[in-house]
């Protein structure tokens, strides 16, 4: 810590002035906070109330950011940033923490900071503010009222001042006399009392913080503006309002969050508890990351503080507590029930067992640790203080002894012969009700008026007359435990009929109808679109319940159904997989545990192209487990297998399996009838498998929850929150396109994730409009089953790849794009297949993230031979993520082999590609990125020549295209977007990932549905999925349009229209001859001589890129229309010598 020299400036609002915080490299936000907190003297509870913003912003960053040695930093403000319910506890609790309170608030007041207080309606209370914080400097410090008053410009709110500078004195002077006559003499406690109550009446919704971003409504993009603050009176949580509208609409509550995806295309999804998922999409990946930050910190400290709602913002110090089972700052002496926090814990939980313990930090001092251990031949537990030694080792009272680390001193100290016995640790849960839910409200709601009977008959279940029945005859099936049966059958209500299956307990067995009817009562209450819907229940001889018909039926038959494999995507299993992860949460919150998940328990519910619905039914009347189910049965419960019906930690084992499953197309675990070499095969810590084409991020997921350890084991909401991490980020290709519409729209309830994913990938992994993905921490190729912990690091940093065949290189933390794309610890081996005969002589080093696509990102990097001094080149690397499916390697591998064919000066060019171990494409750098952002930034200084410049554009991709369309290839995606700026007079044709070789038929037939850029495409491509050079010259018409718009969007229609809807009505349009209009900015001759003939309807009757670059070349050497010779602007070169353009007479 001596030779620390990295630093970053904090402002502290105590001391009204910036501090340097010295800091080791990759230390954390959080480590930043708790260095400062601890420098204050503001205790190890309440420093989870802070946090770092930027300086004069209000934009946050979260817990888990780095800072790397050697990056210059921003300045940051140390604030309060979670408002407690109430502040007047705060001084009993930490004064520290209060007093930093009131220096911000009066900071914030003093500077006009506080939106809810204006000079205009509230110039007497500010006064009056000011005369208060006088009075309590007067107090507090013994400072002479002389001095305070000639001072009184550093307690008066500015706008005050600057309204009131010459007649503010005397009525200071008058006000503050008063209090210092008065007799009743104030302490400062009361004084800052006084204050921030005053300060409450004036800004009740204080530390509420507001984002600008964009949403759907309607089919239509809009922008609203989202504020969150979980104290508002009207809406409580999260609230928004649409521009130009004055309503605000309550999104959710605090406590509603289910989980939060977010994606580097700065889009945010907020999955709830009751509704579809919202989506925004925030102006920069700042906001995404402060405002994710904001919800996560907020759940943790009034929900559950275990839990991180986004994957991609864990919390460092959460990781570590749990690698040590260890419970926060908690206090000994919080009342849980009837009696302290952890003593009553270790009651209810283990009933007091010698040996068991519970492992917490202290709640007074950093760096301190406590143990409140149950000892043989005692009625109430123990504690023992553990405290940090300056070498980072560990000491307790019991032995005096040192201890690398708290693992060891448990370690040392487990038998039970030890002075202190420390058998059995009893983990933080997430259910536990401590005092380090520090914004939590009081429920008041058993209290609160209203018909609390209001829609109850609504939710509950039904008692059903068997008369509205009708079951098929012969139409019924042996439930597996032998005592149930299925039968199929109608219920009828008047005249409507809905098709129901009949569980009934089998006349044989009515001795079991109290199991029955415990059964049925368990499961009719239960209302979730992932588990099976029970309408009600018949009372009649036998008993029954009515559940929803799902004629599909079991999930494994299903997937093992030849007839449904092939329409089975990997993006329907992991979809299966969110629908199993949120059943197993809803039984969670409901206190249910299943104990007999399997595939065949999974049912389906429908499959579609837009989406793989699954449900998971009743686990049915026990039956003993059999050899077989030891796949599905945790180690812990090898000695009493039954006890698997009663642990939550065995049904996330269960899970795992069942998952197993799920991706091995509904296949069971290699059968076994011997128990014992089962049994020891797990418990020797080997696990199944990864099945063939199961993500490597997924399998990851299974052996986290096959851990041996079931306190380590992942919990139901974590599994969903990450599941559907990689379903959003990865497989995003089931929402509508963003060519088409910016936002997912018409997600049904029941799926919060929507559409199929297709062989052919719906775009290529670099078009600026595609989804964007983040590296998830499960995305690692370790395979241990032990979960990583490793803290989540943000910031910039270079990333070596290693060109040399076989060569390893050390772990790297793959950390790009300051704040925004989150690291991942990876073993770099790199075998190089040379293009141009590199001989694996070089390196390239990443320098930061420069675009990201679908299924991977590009990176500015740098070529440097490893012997030769020679100058590096700048170049771009396109890299998939490790977790892209087998169709994306493929569409890759095709964009790489027409990429390997291409030479051209319009064309951008390939350098070299890496394979092993994440596929990388290196290619030539162009430095000022797409034409549709580099129109749109230099708009206003490109207009004074535009028409030569935009003339020289046109030139420069047709004879790109000429080239393209003598090798036989169709682009299918040309538009400015993917139009590269070399310098402000050359352009060039990038990004093949739809592009086609279309072979000596001289067009490509689309051959899978997919979201295409629809506002681009000819109409042959939009009815027939025909694509030729000629498509592409329509493209390329549209192309122009965009460069001589300066970027506008090419919409022949003004309605925003989902998808399905566009395609219609843009084929309708067209073929009545719609077309675009002239640009302003475009000479008349341009549009009707080469922008116009592009858009003939007729194919054959549209000009060939060798027409077309005649054409412009023609136009140029004219001088037409500035007056300026374009034509010497550019010479033959710029045309391959196989692409010379043969120009009509």
């Amino acid at each position: 810590m001596e030779n620390l020299t990295s630093c970053v400036n904090v402002f502290l609002y105590t001391e009204n002035n910036f501090t340097k915080v010295f800091y080791e490299n990759d230390s954390t936000a959080e480590d930043i906070i708790i260095n400062l907190c601890r420098k204050l003297k503001i205790g190890p509870v309440y420093r989870h109330l802070f946090g770092l913003r930027f300086s004069k912003t209000s934009t946050w960053i979260s817990s888990c950011h780095k800072f790397i040695d050697g990056k210059p930093n921003c300045d940051f403000e140390l604030r309060i940033r979670f408002k407690v319910p109430s502040w007047r506890r705060l001084p009993s609790a930490d004064f520290n923490a209060f007093n930093y309170y009131y220096c911000q608030v009066k900071f914030d007041v003093i500077n006009s900071k506080v939106p809810d207080i204006t000079y205009e309606r509230h110039k007497r209370e500010l006064s009056g503010l000011g005369v208060t914080d006088m009075y309590r400097d007067i107090i507090e410090n013994g400072i002479s009222r002389k001095d305070v008053e000639s001072n009184y410009k550093k307690y008066i709110s500015k706008e005050v001042l600057r309204n009131h500078f010459i007649f503010v004195k005397k009525p200071i002077h008058r006000s503050l006399t008063k209090l210092l006559e008065t007799e009743t003499k104030h302490d400062v406690e009361f004084i800052k009392f006084a204050y921030l109550e005053q300060f409450d009446e004036l800004a009740p919704n204080y530390l509420a913080e507001e984002y600008v971003a964009q949403t759907d409504d309607g089919g239509t993009t809009k922008n609203v503006t989202i504020i969150v603050y979980p104290f508002s009176r009207e809406h409580p949580g999260i609230r928004m309002c649409f521009e130009g509208k004055k309503e605000w609409q309550h999104l959710c509550l605090i406590d509603e969050l289910c989980y939060i995806s977010m994606r580097t295309d700065r889009t945010v999804e907020i999955s709830r508890k009751n509704g579809v998922p919202t989506y925004f999409k925030f102006r920069s990946l700042l906001d995404v990351t402060s405002f994710v930050s904001l919800l996560d910190g907020y759940y943790r400290l009034m929900v559950k503080w275990t839990f991180n709602l986004c994957k991609d913002t864990i919390t460092p110090s959460l990781q570590e507590l749990h690698a040590l089972k260890c419970h926060g700052p908690i206090r000994q002496v919080f009342k849980h029930g009837n009696g302290e926090f952890s003593y009553a814990k270790l009651e209810e939980k283990r009933n007091n067992k010698a040996g068991c313990y519970i492992l917490r930090q202290s709640d007074t001092s950093y760096d301190t640790y406590y143990v409140d251990v149950c000892l043989p031949n005692s009625r109430k537990p123990s504690t023992y203080k553990i405290e940090t030694l300056s070498s980072h080792e560990y000491t307790w009272a019991v032995d005096n002894n040192v201890y690398a680390s708290l693992q060891e001193l448990v370690a040392s100290n487990r038998a039970s012969s030890s002075p202190v016995p420390l058998i059995e640790c009893v983990p933080p849960s997430e259910y536990d009700q401590s005092n380090l839910l520090l914004c939590r409200m009081d429920d008041k709601s058993a209290d609160g008026g209203g018909d609390i009977w209001s829609g109850v008959a609504v939710r509950s279940p039904l008692c059903i007359d068997i008369r509205n029945l009708q079951v098929f005859q012969g139409r019924w099936k042996e439930s597996r435990d032998k005592i149930t049966a299925v039968l199929r059958g109608n219920w009828c209500v008047g005249k409507n009929k809905k098709e129901i299956v009949l569980k009934r307990l089998k006349a044989e067995h009515s001795e079991k109808l109290a199991e029955f009817l415990g059964l049925a009562n368990k499961w009719v209450f239960l209302d979730s679109s992932c588990i099976v819907k029970c309408y009600g229940v018949t009372l009649s001889n036998p008993a029954a319940l009515v559940l929803e018909h799902l004629p599909l039926g079991p999930l494994d038959e299903y997937l093992q159904d030849c007839a449904n494999r092939s329409t089975i995507k990997e993006v329907d299993l992991v979809e299966a997989a969110t629908y199993l992860a949120t059943a197993l949460w809803h039984l969670e919150e409901k206190g249910i545990v299943h104990g007999k998940i399997r595939c065949h328990k999974l049912l389906v519910a429908s499959h579609t192209s837009q989406s793989f619905v699954i449900r998971l039914s009743d686990p049915g009347f026990p039956v003993p487990y059999n050899t077989h189910d030891l796949h599905w049965l945790p180690p812990e419960c090898y000695q009493l297998v039954e006890s698997a019906r009663i642990s939550k930690f065995a049904d996330m084992w269960a899970f795992a399996t069942t998952l197993w499953e799920i991706f091995s197309f509904g296949e069971s675990p290699p059968p076994s009838t011997d128990s014992s070499s089962l049994k020891k095969f797990y418990m020797s810590g080997k696990r199944l498998s990864i099945p063939k084409n199961c993500p490597q991020c997924i399998y990851q997921l299974m052996l986290e929850c096959w851990n041996f350890d079931p306190h380590y084991r992942r919990e139901p909401q974590e599994a969903l929150r990450d599941i559907h991490q990689l379903l959003y980020q990865v497989f995003n290709s089931r929402k509508t396109h963003s060519y088409a519409t910016v936002f997912p729209k018409n997600i049904p309830v029941s799926n919060s994730s929507g559409g199929t994913y297709n062989d052919e990938t719906n775009c290529s992994i670099m078009s600026e409009q595609t989804a964007n993905t983040f590296l998830s921490y499960s995305e690692l190729d370790d395979t241990d089953s032990s979960r990583d912990v490793s803290s989540a690091g943000w910031g910039e940093s270079t990333w070596l790849l290693n060109y040399q065949q076989g060569q390893k290189a050390n772990q790297l933390d793959f950390l790009s794009d300051s704040f925004f794309l989150n690291p991942s610890s990876n073993e770099l081996g790199f075998g190089m297949q040379s293009i141009f005969e590199l001989d694996g002589e070089y390196n390239v080093v990443l320098q930061g993230r420069i675009g990201q696509g679908f299924y991977g990102e590009v990176y500015k990097g740098l070529l440097e031979h490893v012997v030769k001094e020679v100058e590096p080149k700048i170049v771009a690397v396109k890299k998939l993520k490790p977790s892209a499916v087998p169709s994306i390697l493929q569409d890759f591998d095709r964009e790489i082999a027409i990429m390997k064919t291409l030479k051209h000066p319009n064309i951008v060019s390939i350098e070299g590609v890496i394979q092993e171990p994440e596929y990388c494409l290196i290619m030539e750098y162009v430095p000022y990125g797409s034409l549709q952002c580099y129109l749109k930034i230099h708009g206003d200084v490109l207009r004074n020549e535009c028409e030569s410049l935009f003339l020289k554009y046109a030139l420069d991709i047709s004879s790109g295209m000429e080239y393209l369309s003598s090798r036989k290839i169709v682009h299918r995606d040309l538009a400015a977007r993917n139009i590269l700026v070399v310098n402000q007079r050359t352009v060039k044709i990038s990004d093949f990932g739809l592009a086609q070789f279309t072979g000596s038929s001289d067009y490509y037939i689309l051959k899978t549905n997919r979201d295409l850029p629809i506002k681009w495409y000819a109409p042959e491509s939009l009815s027939a999925g025909r694509f030729s050079q000629r498509s592409d010259v329509w493209s390329f018409g549209v192309t122009l349009f965009e460069i001589f718009s300066f970027g506008d969007d090419p919409r022949i229609t003004e309605a925003e229209l989902p998808q399905e809807e566009l395609l219609e009505q843009q084929q309708v349009l067209l073929k009545n001859g719609t077309r675009l209009p002239c640009p302003e900015c475009c000479p008349q001759e341009v549009y009707v001589d080469i922008i116009s003939p592009c858009w003939r309807y007729e194919s054959k009757d549209r000009p060939t890129f060798s027409d077309l670059v005649c054409s412009i070349e023609k136009i140029c050497s004219q001088g037409i229309p500035t007056g300026n010779n374009l034509f010497n602007m550019f010479s033959k070169k710029n045309q391959s010598e196989g692409s010379k353009s043969q120009c009509r007479n």
